[in-house]
C-alpha cells in the first residue's frame, strides 16, 4: 500500500486521474440509482394516468349513452304527444278548455255576464239531459242506427256531414 502511495505521489497526473475516476464512478452510480427510481416513478405515473383515463372514458361513455337514451325517450314522448293531439276529439277538447278559460275570465271581468251565463248554462244542461234520457234519445238511437248501416259497401252518411258539405 505504501508503494502505491509513493507511486501516486511521484506521478501527480495519475493521482488526479485516479481521483477523477473515483469521483466519476460515484456520480455515475448515484445517477443510475436516481434513474432507476425515476423510471419506477414514471411507470407508476403512467399506470395511474392509464387508470384515470379508463375511469373517465367509462364515465363519458355512460353519460353519452344516457344522453342518447334521453334523446330517444324525448323524441318518443314528442311523437306520442303529437299523436295524442291528433286523435279525433282532441282538438275539440282543447277548444273546450280554451272556451272554459275564456268564460272564467269573462266572469271575473264582466259582473253582469255571470247571472245570464248561469241561466243559459243550466238551460243547456237540462236540454242535453233530456235528449240523453228521454224519448228523443230513443228516437235518435233507432233512426240514426238504421241510417248508419252501409248500403252497397258505401260509408254511412250522417245528416251533419251532409249539412257541412252543403255549406
Amino acid at each position: 500500500m505504501r508503494e502505491i502511495f509513493d507511486f501516486l505521489t511521484l506521478h501527480p497526473f495519475l493521482s488526479g486521474l485516479l481521483i477523477g475516476l473515483i469521483v466519476s464512478i460515484v456520480v455515475w452510480i448515484k445517477g443510475m440509482i436516481r434513474m432507476r427510481s425515476l423510471r419506477k416513478e414514471i411507470a407508476s405515473l403512467k399506470e395511474s394516468l392509464y387508470t384515470r383515463m379508463q375511469i373517465e372514458t367509462k364515465g363519458h361513455m355512460t353519460r353519452e349513452n344516457e344522453v342518447e337514451a334521453l334523446r330517444k325517450q324525448n323524441e318518443n314522448l314528442r311523437i306520442t304527444v303529437r299523436s295524442l293531439q291528433n286523435k279525433p276529439g282532441r282538438s275539440e277538447i282543447r277548444q273546450l278548455h280554451i272556451y272554459d278559460r275564456a268564460v272564467h275570465s269573462m266572469l271575473a271581468r264582466a259582473p253582469g255576464f255571470a247571472p245570464t251565463w248561469e241561466i243559459v248554462l243550466k238551460e243547456a244542461e237540462e236540454e242535453v239531459q233530456k235528449s240523453e234520457t228521454g224519448i228523443t234519445a230513443f228516437f235518435r238511437r233507432v233512426f240514426v242506427t238504421q241510417q248508419a248501416l252501409p248500403i252497397n259497401g258505401e260509408e254511412p252518411k250522417l245528416i251533419e256531414s251532409e249539412q257541412k258539405k252543403e255549406e
